[in-house]
């Protein structure tokens, strides 16, 4: 039997993280939405890639190409407002440029971890 003195709850958690449910009563919970990556992080990619991409062994027009596309991808990421389906496709571009490097380098490693990092869950791997 409910009491009607008492307040009902409701309970509305969409797409949260780090969450704490439970008996607890008046609490707030402040989410937060992440994009999947930090700026700063993705403007340190870009230049390992614009410092190292030359250590790659990548065609010259592919090298070109992998430092234009870290050139675009940091402006994105820094702007007022990102656009994450353009930093999503950038970042697919500049990971296909990376892992076809012809030769499987201490240098492809670090930028690949390095990508990983800068871009975080962006896209979704």
């Amino acid at each position: 039997m409910e009491d009607k003195n008492e307040p009902s709850t409701t309970w509305n958690i969409t797409g949260s993280q780090d969450f704490i449910a439970g008996s607890q009563q008046n609490f707030i919970q402040n989410n937060v939405h992440n994009a999947g990556f930090k700026p700063e992080d993705v403007a340190k990619l870009a230049e390992l890639i614009r410092r190292n991409g030359d250590l790659l062994g990548l065609s010259e027009s592919q090298r070109d190409e992998l430092i234009q596309d870290a050139d675009i991808l940091e402006d994105e990421a820094t702007s007022t407002s990102p656009d994450e389906s353009k930093i999503r496709a950038i970042g697919r571009r500049i990971k296909g440029l990376l892992v076809s490097a012809p030769s499987d380098s201490m240098v492809q490693q670090m930028l690949l971890s390095a990508f990983d990092q800068g871009m975080g869950s962006v896209l979704g791997s």
